[in-house]
């Protein structure tokens, strides 16, 4: 990755409905991808899960 280019990482975590680790849910971490580790910021950052649920989900169902 070239120096004059920062990424911003975001944990999925950080935009789900549920807690973890409360929710059981099975991420995968930054740390956990080799290619990934060294250009991102936060290795403890959430960038896939089995459980991810979307709050605007929650809402829609709620009331719809």
């Amino acid at each position: 990755m070239k120096p004059e280019k920062k990424l911003q990482t975001l944990s999925m975590c950080d935009f789900c409905a549920r807690e973890f680790p409360e929710c059981k849910a099975h991420p995968v971490f930054v740390k956990e991808i080799e290619n990934l580790k060294k250009d991102l910021p936060n290795p403890e950052a959430v960038i896939a899960c089995d459980l991810y649920e979307s709050p605007v989900d929650v809402l829609k169902r709620r009331f719809h």
